[in-house]
């Protein structure tokens, strides 16, 4: 089940997508207010927002700006009845990533929807904790939204914990895995790129919040 935020204020549209969609597998979570739809996406996960540009309290465009601002890999989808072409050449340079002009048919609003999640999910992955994130496309990984300045070996290697998570990876497994690590190197070289992991990410190594040493084997990312 996809679960999408619908920023909409006319109240029979919501209605008519909310149920059209659920025959898809797609959970719509709705709200009519701008300022409500940011604290949601503070405190809840989904994976893409519908957006309405005609908005009251704040036009749909600088929501869009704030979305991207805080959630960069979360997909915008702005549906608007709203047709001139200025709108959509500023809705594409302030983040989002489809438009749709009303009225449309539902099934198409299904497609685009399922397709852009489902272009998301190949580059990138959100913990449920959502500290980190990573994006395969730019190749960074966002601890609580900041970019984490690191060198290629300790992008790949972080990943790799982070998509193995609460899982043990030995240092055979990311030296055999990690394409800026030569299959030579030393198991010293992993726990020396590992350190300097943990100093960016503000980890301890004596109560490590983040990735834990598995002695005589390798490490394990034990966050939320």
């Amino acid at each position: 089940m996809s679960r999408i935020l619908m920023v909409e204020d006319d109240v029979q549209i919501t209605e008519l997508l909310e149920e059209y969609l659920a025959k898809y597998g797609i959970d719509v979570f709705s709200v009519s207010l701008p300022t409500v739809a940011l604290e949601k996406l503070k405190i809840e996960q989904y994976d893409l927002v519908l957006l309405d540009l005609g908005l009251p309290e704040m036009d749909g465009l600088e929501l869009c700006k704030h979305i991207k601002a805080d959630h960069p890999n979360l997909p915008v989808i702005i549906s608007t009845a709203r047709a001139d072409v200025s709108d959509k050449v500023v809705a594409f340079d302030v983040g989002a990533d489809d438009y749709i002009a009303k009225p449309y048919e539902p099934r198409e609003l299904v497609a685009r929807i399922q397709a852009m999640i489902k272009r998301y999910d190949r580059f990138s992955f959100n913990l449920n904790d959502e500290e980190f994130r990573v994006d395969r496309v730019k190749m960074q990984i966002l601890q609580e939204g900041k970019v984490l300045d690191l060198t290629l070996a300790e992008y790949e290697i972080f990943s790799l914990l982070l998509e193995k998570k609460h899982q043990v990876v030995s240092r055979e497994f990311i030296i055999n895995s990690i394409n800026a690590v030569k299959w030579q190197s030393s198991d010293r070289s992993i726990d020396v790129i590992i350190s300097r992991i943990r100093q960016k990410i503000g980890d301890d190594t004596r109560n490590p919040k983040y990735i834990k040493s598995i002695r005589g084997v390798g490490y394990k990312y034990i966050g939320q």
